[in-house]
């Protein structure tokens, strides 16, 4: 092989994943792609130590030494192998699964010469979320009240100290919904914090903004929806609007402090014009943007993979 390479992480199914890989392919550039759950039943992994470098093999035949990978694009991690080992990674006899994974967060986190957009630190940052909202609040960003627990008594208290209110999963993976007393009827209510805790938190009157950051370059969008959670809306109106500066250099911020390369800034912008940070997802869909708006968001992420910084208009 040459002695660039660069990788996307995700599935062959995945749209997004697939329109990295076909602009890396365009520009002429040794592409591949990495589906994680191909290891180690399909792709082997081998590291030295002493060396500090290692090889990974793809099921297709073709080998990658670690230190030649110029880049990664993260677009998804599936765990490693089958859906049977990834259950029973937490069980006493997951042992297999755990080496799997001891294997590639070893290279995830070697560092080197690769670029990764973006890499391990950044994806645990948004699975805890509420670590992510206490380092951003800790920049000085607005963020909305938020109550995050299973205690059914402070959720009622904090309930009753809001005019309006949503609740979401700790974690994610599930549109956020608008918390009312039918939700808080107290068998079911207390059942329900009994399998999980919830995120509750202050619903800003205002309208929806993200903000997309790729190395330096800031591009924002405003998302007028009727809905509570605009991603259900299929009839949702984009436009892209200036950037205040001042938001501007708080999403500067907020990728540093969240080892971000790129991201999509969800926030809610007041009825006075004021911004509350809601999340920094490390890999946000971006095709129907492009689609819509014209603007190629792929190729600056491809041109931030080669180049460590966007060189598109």
């Amino acid at each position: 092989m040459n002695k660039v390479a660069y990788l996307v992480l995700g599935q062959a199914k995945d749209s997004h994943a697939r329109r990295i890989l076909e602009v890396l392919n365009a520009r002429g550039e040794n592409a591949y792609l990495m589906q994680s759950n191909d290891f180690p039943s399909a792709m082997t992994f081998g590291f030295s130590p002493n060396l500090g470098d290692g090889e990974l093999s793809l099921p297709g035949g073709d080998k990658l030494i670690l230190s030649e990978i110029k880049a990664v694009f993260w677009r998804g991690f599936s765990g490693v192998t089958d859906e049977d080992t990834r259950a029973n990674y937490m069980k006493p006899d997951g042992i297999a699964a755990k080496d799997s994974m001891a294997c590639l967060r070893t290279w995830f986190l070697l560092g080197g010469s690769t670029r990764w957009v973006n890499g391990w630190q950044a994806f645990q940052h948004h699975q805890e979320k509420p670590l992510q909202l206490k380092k951003v609040r800790d920049l000085g960003v607005n963020i909305p009240k938020t109550y995050i627990g299973n205690d059914g008594d402070a959720i009622r208290a904090f309930y009753g100290e809001l005019a309006h209110s949503i609740f979401k999963p700790v974690f994610g993976g599930a549109h956020t919904e608008l918390l009312t007393p039918a939700h808080m009827v107290p068998e079911r209510f207390e059942q329900a914090l009994s399998k999980s805790p919830i995120t509750v938190q202050e619903l800003i009157k205002g309208t929806n903004i993200r903000t997309y950051v790729i190395g330096k370059k800031v591009l924002s969008v405003e998302l007028e929806s009727e809905m509570t959670d605009f991603r259900e809306d299929n009839d949702v109106k984009l436009s892209v609007i200036p950037t205040p500066k001042e938001i501007s250099q708080q999403s500067l911020a907020i990728c540093d402090a969240l080892y971000l390369k790129w991201t999509a800034i969800d926030w809610r912008r007041d009825e006075q014009g004021k911004y509350y940070f809601l999340e920094a997802n490390p890999s946000p869909m971006f095709i129907g943007f492009e689609n819509r708006s014209g603007i190629a968001l792929s190729e600056w992420i491809v041109d931030l993979m080669i180049h460590g910084e966007v060189r598109q208009p």
